[in-house]
């Protein structure tokens, strides 16, 4: 994934009138947190009337986060520019996968979980203090390890639909020479290498967000597998499992013969081993990329509206150009916090990541292939973050 083909894709964001003040942000004892609407704010404050409250908290505070190693990369990213805006607030990511994330921040060990995969309508019941908030928008890359294989003019990569990967991952399709992919890659002459599916051991968001693809492409996988963080995988003897994208990426360079699913914050190293990326069938019928203009495409097509408790799928979505797999990055919280500092830096965190003049410019998301939230979701999600208390 070169730089060029992935370069940033400004997305403008205009929320309510909120802006970060990157620098305004001072290491002062006293709390600058934003002053009552109505009157002046203080040092690096950023709230407006209609927007939550943010600014350096009055004492030091650590928040703690782990989860998604899709989001895990983005959030790596932000920790020294938050920090520089606001040097009462430190970030500390670690990767897990999204269902420790989502556990962990259930159980009140960390502040704040990262997730691939949004609130099941079970889970909020479970967990009805728990809220899921989007900050950002990646996707899904499908890689394959196929020494040799020679591909015509113009095509980068294996042409393949959801259909025949769930076929792969169900065990129908085993060798790749079969002929349900010869028939999508016309003049490329396929190995009869045996196929070796590589899936996700841990409760990850990327298996939620694969499986829900497969999901709406294989009406059979629908039925009888369908999707989740975990879900039961039909048996398939050259299966291999991987815990986390590192691991995914280690295992398939590793395994001739492989496909995997693999978040694209670590795409670029899927490259740089020599693993091959497929060109997914998209709704359209066309082959497509995960490009950041072929996200952002399948951004403008499904991601314009969010619902009340911000758990949206953005998976196959319309256009020509949409790439079929993309999502919404979810940070979970509890809306009761142990302290009014500790509910003030989350709340400042979080409006900052979603700011264009702060965790969401180019330099952070197109290091990671995201893209940023459009500006028609933000209210709805701004309103969620003004409920975080302590």
């Amino acid at each position: 994934m070169n730089i060029g083909r992935h370069a940033a894709i400004g997305v403008a964001l205009l929320a309510g009138g909120f802006l970060v003040t990157a620098c305004g942000a001072t290491a002062n004892t006293a709390s600058s947190s934003s002053a009552a609407p109505g009157g002046g704010a203080s040092a690096g404050a950023s709230a407006t009337p209609s927007a939550p409250e943010t600014g350096n908290p009055g004492s030091a505070v650590t928040l703690n986060e782990d989860g998604s190693s899709l989001i895990y990369p983005f959030l790596e990213k932000l920790v020294d520019p938050l920090h520089a805006a606001y040097p009462n607030i430190t970030l500390a990511p670690a990767p897990g996968g999204s269902g420790k994330g989502i556990s962990d921040a259930a159980a009140n060990t960390v502040q704040m979980g990262g997730s691939d995969a949004y609130l099941s309508s079970g889970q909020m019941s479970q967990y009805p203090n728990l809220l899921n908030i989007p900050i950002a928008i990646s996707a899904q890359a499908i890689n394959y390890n196929l020494p040799g294989v020679s591909l015509p003019s113009g095509q980068t990569g294996l042409k393949l639909t959801g259909d025949v990967i769930a076929q792969i991952y169900e065990g129908t399709i085993t060798k790749w020479n079969a002929s349900q992919i010869a028939a999508l890659n016309p003049g490329v002459t396929l190995p009869s290498t045996t196929i070796v599916p590589i899936r996700r051991v841990d409760a990850s968001g990327d298996t939620f967000i694969f499986t829900s693809f497969l999901s709406a492409t294989n009406s059979q996988w629908k039925s009888q597998v369908s999707f989740g963080t975990t879900v039961t995988w039909p048996h398939v003897g050259t299966e291999q499992t991987g815990n986390g994208n590192p691991d995914m990426v280690n295992r398939c360079h590793a395994t001739p013969g492989c496909i995997a699913y693999i978040g694209v914050s670590v795409e670029q190293s899927a490259l740089s081993d020599g693993l091959g990326e497929v060109e997914l069938g998209n709704a359209a019928g066309n082959f497509v990329l995960p490009t950041q203009s072929n996200i952002s495409s399948a951004v403008s097509a499904g991601a314009g509206s969010i619902p009340a408790n911000l758990a949206k799928p953005l998976i196959y979505e319309p256009g020509a150009d949409s790439y079929p797999i993309i999502n919404f990055e979810y940070i979970m919280v509890q809306k009761n916090q142990s302290s009014a500092d500790v509910a003030l830096a989350i709340r400042t965190f979080l409006m900052w990541a979603q700011s264009a003049s702060g965790g969401s410019q180019s330099q952070y998301l197109g290091a990671v292939d995201f893209v940023a939230l459009p500006s028609t979701v933000l209210p709805p999600i701004q309103r969620v973050i003004a409920e975080i208390t302590g």
